[in-house]
């Protein structure tokens, strides 16, 4: 709830002049969030700055369906082809591939 400055003005205690970091989300309408950030987020309590908001990850997560772009799956495909790139390094160098 937002309480009225005791001059009497119109102006709100997060008004359009207040100084703090507002959320970085967008709303529905297409405007950005007005609201406060949470202390160490970007995002305010609506937009998934409260401990806790967000999906489980991996298969609790209620979307999943298969992990073939898991983060798991990508290291390892990622781990593979670095490999690669070494034995056809080490390979060049002894000349095994001409």
């Amino acid at each position: 709830m937002t309480t009225r400055l005791p001059s009497g003005s119109e102006q709100w205690r997060l008004g359009p002049n207040w100084p703090g970091e507002r959320c970085c989300a967008k709303t529905r309408s297409g405007h950005p969030c007005k609201n406060p950030i949470v202390t160490g987020r970007t995002r305010c309590r609506m937009h998934g700055g409260a401990a806790g908001s967000g999906a489980p990850t991996g298969k609790r997560h209620g979307r999943y369906v298969h992990g073939r772009y898991s983060k798991e799956y990508l290291a390892a495909a990622r781990r593979g082809r670095e490999q690669l790139r070494l034995v056809a390094r080490l390979g060049k160098i002894l000349r095994m591939f001409d």
